[in-house]
């Protein structure tokens, strides 16, 4: 059904064949016209070039104060004196009795005027595009050339000769046709340097206008009388070059006036369109009715819609239902309504799936003439991740905070009580507090230790001091220092008698290697093992630290090496913990050029696994 109501607009269109019959039709009516009567014919085809000369002149000048194109300006003013010299020219040609003491000599001086200043103009015209036309001046300049053309032929009587009644055309006349026809071929090349700031319609109609154009002045060459067939033919062609012409200039200025008149501003709204509508952040605008007028890409990416859904919409559907959303945005309409400007106002929008999404919105109110607030253009920068990352950081500082004050509150009571009560304390008493004190003093050391080697790596200032070191000493030592934290579990160190030489910068493995062994004790039964296994693999040494957990998802495994993340579904209740010790591990290992991984199992416990370059000394990072 589609198909057959396709080809029956197909066929109700008017087809190409049909206008080259209907003009074929209108040139046998001009060609029966000359048999009767040369003279009408030659009016007709007159009168037409005239109208559309004229028709140019006057698109042109009604257009000129927000013409873009200065092309047309020219060509506009150009053609009212190529029109009111072909006027003359139609009255002084023979047989009318306008001037009947002049003869045929007058209507050929009169045309190759007209040619001459219509070639000049459009060999002139590109060469103007993009200049400012003083237009008075111009108007000026063309009417005292016309004057004095015209005071030459019929006052000064000095223009010369260009037919002779009984022996034809003049040498001057032939030599000016060839000259206009060279004016003509050079407008052809300037047209097409310039080709770049026409419509490609206009710019292929001109063409053709001005070949044909060439044509016709070739023909009238060859006439000896002004009713002989190469006059007649120069004139068919001139109707065909002013027809061309007609289509290029007139048509389209009326019918598509933008591919001709504001050509230059078309191209500019549609580089604005295309910067709007590409444009990395998100903008549309809103009526006072509140309901979406034009929106580009980025904002429907954003919101999960496509342009053409969020238009037509009302903007408060796109508001969260949260305080920061729906109840902010409507105050914000209302300062919009009153005329103020917004900026970076953060609220939190709903995305088409559901989801919701922190935006920066800034709104200017867009006024009519009167100063009445019509519209309003908005831009929403998308700031979830900002928005995460500031809760992360106030998370961290919370926890943080929380971890610090947790070991100080511990040590300051213990050293308060001694100092307060030591007369009252047993020895044994007085040991145990100031042992926790020591722990939590050591507790606390190790947490600004982390973080102080975050930062350094951050900064892209962690240097290592690497040297020869045993690396079995520095397992025990780590064990030994988790020992005193946690004594409920068990630790085993498995690793060969005689290990290759290895450097590393020590007080960063033992920075490693606790806080493995504190992630293990913190993730571990109490009372259960935890393993250290050191062995060699080819040109690393691979070192692996393993507890008797409840292990860890794969899901849980592809966050464990970000900030602040703590399994707290996996974590025996009681323990402590900021969620760096993983980070500042992987840090530490890749300043000596190794790796860290973990494998692990649902209900079967953990392995961190990391490795360190063998028989390399290591350069500062």
């Amino acid at each position: 059904m589609n198909k057959f109501l396709a080809s029956l607009a197909a066929l109700r269109k008017p087809s190409w064949y049909l206008a080259i019959l209907a003009g074929a039709m209108v040139f046998a009516a001009l060609y029966f016209s000359s048999w009767y009567s040369y003279l009408l014919f030659h009016n007709i085809a007159e009168i037409f070039s005239i109208l559309v000369a004229f028709g140019i002149f006057i698109i042109a000048w009604n257009a000129r104060r927000f013409l873009d194109n200065s092309y047309f300006i020219f060509i506009g003013i150009a053609f009212l004196f190529v029109g009111a010299l072909d006027l003359v020219h139609t009255l002084a040609y023979s047989g009318m009795g306008v001037f009947p003491e002049y003869g045929t000599n007058l209507a050929t001086q009169l045309w190759i005027c007209a040619r001459y200043i219509q070639s000049l103009s459009f060999l002139v015209a590109p060469l103007l595009i993009g200049r400012r036309l003083r237009i008075n001046f111009l108007l000026l300049g063309y009417g005292l050339v016309t004057a004095l053309l015209l005071v030459s032929i019929f006052y000064w009587q000095n223009f010369p000769v260009c037919f002779v009644e009984g022996a034809g055309l003049t040498t001057f006349k032939i030599v000016s046709e060839y000259v206009i026809s060279l004016l003509l071929l050079g407008a052809i090349f300037t047209m097409w340097q310039k080709r770049r700031q026409f419509d490609t319609n206009v710019l292929w109609f001109l063409l053709a206008a001005i070949i044909v154009t060439i044509a016709s002045e070739l023909a009238f060459t060859l006439y000896q009388s002004p009713y002989g067939l190469p006059n007649l033919i120069g004139h068919f062609l001139k109707i065909v070059a002013f027809y061309l012409i007609y289509k290029a200039i007139i048509e389209t200025g009326l019918v598509k006036p933008y591919n001709l008149l504001f050509r230059n501003l078309k191209q500019s709204e549609e580089q604005y369109r295309d910067l709007y509508e590409e444009a990395p952040n998100a903008y549309f605008s809103v009526g006072v009715d509140g309901v979406i007028k034009q929106a580009n890409r980025s904002a429907g990416e954003l919101l999960g819609y496509s342009g053409d859904e969020l238009v037509g919409r009302p903007v408060s559907e796109l508001y969260a239902d949260t305080p920061n959303g729906k109840a902010k945005a409507q105050k914000i309409f209302q300062k919009f309504l009153a005329g103020e400007e917004i900026r970076d106002e953060e609220l939190e929008m709903r995305r088409a799936d559901g989801g919701e999404v922190w935006v920066n919105l800034s709104v200017r109110p867009i006024r009519d003439k009167e100063g009445n607030v019509v519209a309003s253009r908005s831009e929403i920068v998308d700031i979830t991740e900002h928005r995460k990352l500031d809760q992360l950081k106030d998370d961290f500082i919370g926890l943080v905070s929380h971890e610090l004050r947790s070991p100080l509150t511990v040590i300051m009571g213990a050293i308060n009580t001694v100092l307060s009560e030591g007369a009252n304390l047993s020895e044994e008493e007085t040991h145990q507090l100031l042992k926790d004190a020591a722990l939590e003093s050591e507790t606390l050391s190790h947490l600004l230790g982390n973080l102080l080697e975050l930062s350094r790596a951050q900064a892209e200032r962690l240097i290592l001091h690497a040297e020869a070191i045993d690396v079995e000493r520095v397992v025990q030592e780590a064990v030994e220092g988790v020992k005193r934290q946690s004594s409920a579990h068990q630790f085993v160190v498995s690793a060969p008698q005689k290990l290759p030489p290895v450097y590393a910068d020590p007080l960063r493995l033992e920075r490693i290697l606790y806080n493995l062994l504190e992630n293990a004790v913190k993730y571990s039964p109490q009372g259960g093992e935890i393993k250290v296994t050191v062995k060699p693999d080819e040109e690393q040494l691979v070192i692996g630290v393993s507890d008797r957990g409840v292990g860890i998802s794969p899901a849980d495994q592809a966050r464990l090496f970000a900030p602040f993340q703590r399994l707290e579904e996996s974590r025996p209740g009681g323990t402590r913990g900021v969620g760096l010790g993983l980070l500042v591990c992987q840090r530490l290992v890749e300043a000596h050029g190794g790796r860290i991984w973990v494998e692990s199992k649902p209900g079967r416990g953990s392995t961190f696994f990391f490795t360190l370059p063998l028989n390399r000394q290591q350069q500062p990072a």
